[in-house]
């Protein structure tokens, strides 16, 4: 027995240095091959930084990473009307299918509110409302635009309607879910672009500029010029591959 495990140990050991190559090839080819300019993932080795404004957040700052061209992590801080101090929320996109023209995948992020006024309507919340975005979302790229739609659901805190206010005036928040949806659309370069969202039926709106540099990225440097986009997207090139 123990010179079969021997034997195995020394033929896995023969063949994994010959292997190794090929698949660092394969790997290789699928990280640098030509994608779209997505606006809701991130391309390997990429650390991308956001700054919005909309509603319901005054304005956010988002840092995330590219991982695989598949997975894309992030931190978003948001400032909110009458806060002096940012809250911050996760932000993950997996993308299951990307290519030249399209791409599907599925998001979720947070959006904040902020705190509730106090005043005497019995009939407004008193607890400040956060709510749980989780999408699928398919986009369609072409030169420098990429747009496309969301569609999901959200989980929010409502006022009960079951229950009246208390003593001091403050009413129940009940967590439930919500059928959701919007659209969005980015206009740009690998390096740099603005994207437009907009969500329903909890109001979400917001114009994001965001700046895409190069950390551990396999992909070769450049994709700041708009012209040069222009030009790989000629009709004499071809287009899709």
């Amino acid at each position: 027995m123990i010179v079969g495990g021997a034997a195995i140990v020394i033929v896995l050991g023969m063949h994994a240095p010959s292997d190794a190559p090929e698949r660092n090839a394969r790997l290789h080819a699928y990280l640098t091959r030509d994608l779209s300019f997505s606006a809701r993932h991130l391309d390997h080795g990429v650390v991308g930084l956001s700054m919005a404004g909309g509603y319901p957040h005054c304005y956010r700052v988002q840092l995330a990473v590219g991982l695989f061209d598949h997975l894309t992590l992030g931190v978003t801080a948001h400032w909110l009307n009458g806060q002096r101090a940012p809250q911050v929320s996760p932000t993950i996109a997996i993308a299951f299918f990307r290519s030249r023209r399209v791409e599907v995948g599925a998001i979720y992020f947070q959006s904040l509110y902020p705190p509730p006024h106090p005043d005497d309507d019995p009939a407004a919340i008193t607890f400040q409302p956060r709510v749980h975005w989780f999408l699928t979302t398919l986009s369609v790229s072409h030169r420098w635009l990429s747009g496309g739609a969301d569609l999901g659901v959200l989980r929010s805190l409502d006022r009960d309607p079951a229950d009246g206010s208390d003593a001091m005036g403050g009413n129940r928040a009940v967590p439930r879910w919500h059928p959701a949806g919007g659209a969005h659309l980015r206009a740009g370069t690998r390096r740099w672009g603005f994207t437009a969202n907009v969500l329903a039926p909890r109001l979400y709106a917001e114009i994001v500029f965001d700046i895409r540099l190069r950390a551990f990225e396999r992909r070769p440097p450049g994709g700041w010029s708009v012209t040069s986009v222009a030009r790989a997207n000629d009709r004499r090139v071809p287009v899709w591959r």
